[in-house]
């Protein structure tokens, strides 16, 4: 059945049951309506018009978007996901990826997490699954322990977690407990000799720290899923609205990347400068106040490499590390000029070196015999 139309300047009127239904240009469904009456698909036109359908095709009975006003269980709901979800469906993108986010997301109970996740995604570039989950970074240590305390394994498949009220939810200390997590520009700023990727829940996200430029924060419970070989080509370069209706879960792992022996990694970010300044037992008190907790991090680490022994794992860039001090069996600093190494190494070879004795050879009556016979 035909439904009696006009189309007037930016507005388009269609008489349904003898009741006039007005949509305007900004109106989600005016381009659908539009080739529909086109189309002569009147069952559509119907579809469209009528505000229910939009959310039972749409909403799954929690959201509902009546022109440009979100509703969320029938209250009205203004954010930056709100928004993008209306412009996806401007654009005619499926939007269920976001509304499974958006249910986990209205079950955290933090207000200031509610708020700000989205925007944290969409700045850094981090994916939402079709669950209604997201993906993030994580450094850890090379046996995949957790970089702070050692105790926490992030091996692929393990789920991590601790309780939310001991998860700092202070956005203004900026380093503090929780279980972190970061996008790919705070990586360069953190130690680590791996980087996983975890799978996150809305519901669990508990604070997003100022500093970094909002590019870290904190949860109480993530699924490590794999691990990256942390080079540009290999991050999550796609933006949420795009990864999130492009099927790309499961998300492609890179194959782990070879460990590196060419020596220590060098960069030019405040881990760095305070790593090598840790090591080699100097201070530098002109930090900015920004920088001061990358800085003292990356201290402690180098302070306790040199005081193991062990080679640099990281360098300052234009710095100049040096072999960490060396010490006899009584604790006594051993010399490493050149020529003190070189004789440390002769003696230890000398150790290693089975003792030939020499045979005394048979006098042959001549003259001179030689000295000890």
């Amino acid at each position: 059945m035909a439904y009696p139309y006009i189309i007037q300047g930016n507005n388009i009127v269609v008489v349904i049951d003898n009741k006039p239904h007005t949509v305007s240009k900004n109106h989600i469904t005016y381009e659908k309506l539009k080739e529909a009456i086109k189309a002569a698909d009147w069952e559509k036109v119907r579809d469209l018009i009528e505000p229910k359908q939009v959310v039972l095709n749409y909403g799954e009975g929690n959201v509902s978007i009546q022109g440009e006003t979100f509703f969320w269980r029938g209250k009205e709901l203004h954010n930056t996901l709100t928004e993008r979800m209306i412009q996806m469906l401007k654009e005619e993108f499926p939007i269920e990826p976001l509304v499974h986010f958006i249910d986990n997301l209205m079950s955290n109970p933090s207000y200031r997490a509610v708020d700000e996740l989205y925007g944290f995604l969409e700045k850094n570039n981090l994916p939402i699954t079709p669950d209604g989950h997201f993906l993030a970074y994580k450094k850890v240590r090379e046996d995949f322990s957790d970089c702070h305390t050692g105790t926490m394994d992030n091996s692929v498949g393990k789920v991590v977690e601790m309780e939310r009220n001991h998860v700092d939810d202070n956005k203004e200390v900026t380093c503090s407990a929780g279980l972190h997590f970061c996008g790919m520009t705070y990586l360069a700023h953190f130690g680590g000799a791996r980087t996983v990727i975890v799978k996150v829940n809305p519901r669990d996200v508990v604070s997003i720290p100022v500093d970094y430029n909002n590019a870290k924060a904190r949860a109480c419970r993530y699924e490590v899923i794999g691990e990256l070989n942390v080079a540009p080509e290999d991050a999550f370069v796609k933006p949420v609205q795009e990864t999130a209706v492009g099927s790309a879960w499961p998300f492609p792992i890179a194959e782990v990347a070879p460990a590196v022996t060419s020596g220590p990694k060098e960069g030019d970010t405040p881990f760095y400068a305070g790593y090598t300044a840790g090591y080699t037992g100097s201070v530098n008190s002109a930090v900015a106040s920004a920088d001061r907790v990358a800085y003292n991090e990356g201290y402690s680490k180098g302070v306790a490499d040199a005081s193991k022994g062990s080679v640099a794992r990281y360098i300052y860039k234009g710095a100049v590390v040096a072999t960490p001090q060396d010490y006899d069996k009584y604790g006594r600093p051993l010399s490493m000029t050149k020529d003190a190494i070189r004789k440390r190494q002769l003696r230890a070879a000398a150790k290693s070196t089975p003792k030939v004795v020499a045979q005394p050879a048979k006098s042959t009556g001549l003259w001179p015999q030689p000295k000890g016979f």
